[in-house]
């Protein structure tokens, strides 16, 4: 888990990657220079084995000979029947492969003939011998243990046998068998290069899985960090839910106060500079036991560790936190400004069935801090009745008791229907919440989106059930920047002549992000509804800034147009700006025929309201869309 944050060039994970990779490289290089070696120990293994029956019948010939000659050279030497009949011996050890066998005796550091098989080409008794390998010689009479090595300066000849012979504890003569080139040695080679090789391709491949590994950790660094702040992001926790044993923790989710101001008024690029220095002052707080994450944006999840700190601590720490942030004065282009941060915590995490419901309990404290007016620390009570409520929110919409009603808009002039609206409704036994009852209880929350989520699912259902049926749903501008909601319209492309997308007001919006997100959904063939437009924070930059294809006028000004002049005059006004731009119009909350007369003198196309038809079940809907 993470330790106490420390900020640094998020580059350096690449550098520690770029280390990493040439050290495996020099190793790499290191067992390739090396593979000589190990290829010389291969052959003496395979050639050990190789000549295993001929290695030990002559060592019972040799304890024969040496048994019988208690002074071995002498004897040899003085004595010809002798010598003869220990050639005769030898000679048995003979084969195909085996081009000559002879014993030299030392003298003096030297080596001379004393015994050769050889009848065709036999060399004299005491004739010097200079051995092309001497090494070899060597270390057999100094280790008083047979040796086999490869012939590589004698074309002839494949490898050699050397085989001391030793008498009063002293190698005193040695049994030199030599291998001419054959199948065997041709096959001990194929071996050798095989295993030498193979050996090679391992390492290569051992090099390739350690760069594998190195290189999957770098880039799970690269996708749990935000590299702006090196802090754990979301998709840190998301794919770590069940490895963090969150009862070891207490857990607190902060946010800072109406941020989206600063993003609105200085741009995301200083907003994401004033999001660094919060994150370095609440981080400096915590220690290695902690473990803190960008949850999103400007909200921070902090896994307290309960070790060694009280409930009390905990609540003075949080305090401390609160405080360092409100008492920090931020910079922006010369302009000196402050900010607070609310904090939802949850204390009582042991009772808790995983973390995704210890953040949602925090995440409801956070919500009444917010509610009771921001600037402040709330902790999770069971107790309360409006969490209560909002618990019981979430188990209604994840027990499929969401539903939506459908409201036809249609055509002034023909009355033919052009699409549905779809209305979200929660059914609770025989009642049926309504989304003002719902939606002020869910915002600023996870729930929130994952309440959208399950509405386009919904609807998305509908189409694919009904093929003829025309649908539009409801999105917040944070919905429109929300990418798993992206993800899913994007999935659900083939439906977007059908299924229309309108966007609630919201009390601030990001135009940049929004309209980035709605002209990638345009490009999947989706069209754009600006809804309840001239209610609550709406404005003539709605219109400016997005692009939309259609306009919804909200019911409060239109109930209003027959008898006041000023919506008279308001609606009109929009009517004519949507003509000049190719913007279609729709009036809701149309209750009379008066209302519709007026509104097509104005050119207004669609409308929608009790006059038509109440919102209702799709199974109540008539069939006239078929």
């Amino acid at each position: 888990m993470q330790n106490k944050l420390t900020f640094f060039n998020s580059n350096r994970a690449y550098y520690y990657l770029i280390f990493a990779y040439i050290v495996l490289s020099f190793l790499l290089i290191f067992s390739y220079k090396s593979i000589g070696g190990y290829e010389e120990r291969v052959e003496n293994f395979l050639l050990n084995r190789a000549i295993g029956i001929v290695d030990d019948a002559s060592t019972k010939i040799l304890d024969q000979i040496i048994f019988k000659n208690p002074n071995f050279i002498r004897a040899n030497l003085t004595n010809k029947a002798l010598r003869a009949e220990n050639e005769k011996r030898l000679s048995v050890l003979s084969n195909q492969d085996i081009k000559s066998i002879y014993v030299l005796y030392l003298n003096r550091g030297k080596y001379f003939f004393l015994l050769d098989v050889d009848k065709n080409e036999q060399t004299e008794v005491n004739e010097p011998f200079f051995p092309e390998n001497e090494q070899f010689f060597t270390q057999v009479v100094k280790e008083k243990k047979k040796r086999v090595f490869v012939q590589k300066n004698i074309e002839e000849l494949s490898f050699t046998l050397l085989k001391p012979i030793i008498q009063n504890d002293k190698t005193v003569a040695i049994l030199v068998i030599d291998y001419s080139e054959n199948r065997l040695s041709s096959l001990l080679r194929v071996s050798v290069d095989f295993l030498s090789y193979s050996a090679l391709i391992l390492l290569f491949l051992l090099f390739c899985f350690l760069f594998y590994v190195l290189y999957t950790r770098y880039n799970k660094y690269k996708i749990y960090h935000n590299p702006k702040t090196n802090t754990y992001n979301r998709v840190y926790i998301t794919d770590n839910y069940d490895k963090i044993n969150f009862k070891n923790y207490y857990v607190a989710l902060a946010d800072i106060d109406f941020f989206k101001r600063i993003n609105n008024l200085y741009g995301q690029e200083n907003g994401d500079k004033v999001i660094i220095s919060i994150i370095k002052i609440m981080a400096s707080f915590l220690d290695k036991r902690d473990i803190f994450i960008q949850y999103s944006g400007e909200e921070f999840l902090m896994l307290l560790s309960k070790e060694n700190r009280t409930e009390e601590q905990v609540r003075e720490l949080l305090e401390r936190i609160r405080m360092a942030v409100k008492l920090t004065n931020f910079t922006i282009d010369k302009e000196k400004f402050s900010l607070s941060i609310s904090i939802g915590v949850l204390l009582h995490t042991e009772v808790e069935k995983s973390l995704q419901e210890v953040i949602h309990k925090a995440d409801t404290a956070l919500y009444e801090c917010k509610h009771n007016g921001r600037d402040c620390i709330s902790y999770f009570d069971i107790s309360q009745t409006k969490k209560l409520y909002r618990e019981k929110l979430k188990e209604l919409i994840e027990t499929n008791k969401l539903v939506c009603y459908y409201q036809p808009i249609r055509d002034l002039v023909t009355k033919e229907l052009h699409h549905y609206e779809a209305l979200l409704r929660i059914e609770d036994g025989e009642n049926v919440i309504f989304p003002d009852k719902i939606l002020p209880d869910l915002e600023d929350s996870y729930l929130y989106s994952y309440l959208t989520k399950r509405v386009i699912e919904y609807n998305i259902k509908k189409l694919r059930e009904d093929e003829k049926i025309k649908i539009s749903i409801n999105l917040s501008a944070d919905d429109l920047i929300n990418d798993s909601i992206l993800a899913i319209l994007a999935q659900n492309a083939d439906l977007s002549d059908r299924l229309y997308i309108e966007i609630l007001e919201n009390k601030s919006i990001d135009y940049n992000k929004v309209e980035l997100s709605l002209q990638k959904l345009k490009l999947f063939g989706y069209k754009i509804c600006i809804d309840d437009f001239g209610s609550g924070y709406s404005n003539l930059n709605h219109l400016l800034n997005l692009t939309i294809d259609y306009l919804k006028i909200d019911g409060s000004i239109i109930k209003e147009i027959h008898h006041d002049k000023k919506a008279y005059s308001l609606v009109k006004t929009f009517a004519l700006f949507c003509k000049q731009n190719d913007i279609e119009v729709i009036a809701e909350f149309i209750d009379n025929q008066d209302v519709v007369n007026i509104l097509k003198s104005f050119g207004v196309k669609y409308g929608q309201g009790w006059y038509f038809s109440k919102a209702v079940p799709y199974s109540e809907l008539s069939k006239e869309h078929k």
